[in-house]
């Protein structure tokens, strides 16, 4: 700096103005250069940290998922499995088979199963919320969570339709109609009749739907998790 300055005033001495003029806005130069590159590696270090909270959250939103995933694909098995016994049981009831009577007096325990994924929370409200949205660079990893968020909205609807079957219908037509200390309907005929088919169809139009809403939150879970992935990937 003791340079500098004696450079300034020899021009000055020797009335070298227009040299001590371009020396000056050499230096002015230089000074915002130097406080361009400070504001430069400032923004970098600021990147960089968005970087690593961002790639924290891809890491955890993969884990979320992934649980998501495991869970659904139970429901997915356990509609699955009473909406195959429920199936057999309305064939047999319109066929009015009495040799399967046995299968049908064991079904009606199952008519109160149901499938519950009851997703609560909601993944991108929680997310702007937060103001971990801020982080994201990637837009299709937004648009995914908010498909998902729908479709979980959707399973939860469906999952509500379900139970309001059972409360509304089966409970009332079982109450009146079955002993379950005995596990033996009041009389045999009811497990032929027209009530007891309706509510085996409503059933399983009801879980039918929630099948194809199960299997296609699994498939965007599962583009969504190949998405952040690649996320992963490319920070490392």
């Amino acid at each position: 700096m003791k340079f500098f300055r004696n450079l300034r005033q020899n021009l000055l001495r020797e009335g070298k103005f227009s040299k001590y003029l371009l020396y000056a806005l050499g230096e002015i130069l230089l000074v915002m250069i130097g406080i361009l590159l400070a504001f430069q590696v400032d923004k970098w270090n600021d990147q960089r940290l968005n970087r690593v909270e961002e790639l924290k959250y891809y890491n955890n939103l993969k884990g979320d998922l992934e649980q998501q995933r495991r869970v659904i694909n139970g429901q997915v098995e356990h509609n699955g499995r009473y909406l195959g016994i429920f199936k057999y049981a309305l064939e047999v009831s319109t066929q009015g088979d009495r040799s399967q009577q046995d299968t049908l007096i064991a079904t009606v325990p199952g008519l109160f199963e149901y499938s519950d994924f009851d997703q609560s929370g909601n993944i991108y409200e929680t997310l702007v919320n937060s103001g971990d949205i801020k982080l994201l660079e990637n837009t299709d990893i937004i648009k995914g969570i908010r498909g998902i968020e729908w479709r979980y909205q959707y399973m939860n609807r469906m999952e509500n339709i379900h139970w309001d079957v059972i409360l509304d219908f089966v409970s009332s037509w079982a109450a009146n109609n079955f002993n379950f200390i005995k596990k033996q309907p009041i009389s045999s005929e009811i497990l032929y009749s027209y009530e007891f088919q309706n509510i085996l169809v409503l059933l399983q139009r009801v879980m039918e739907e929630k099948d194809v809403i199960y299997r296609a939150a699994i498939e965007e879970i599962d583009l969504l998790i190949k998405e952040v992935e690649e996320e992963i990937k490319k920070g490392k």
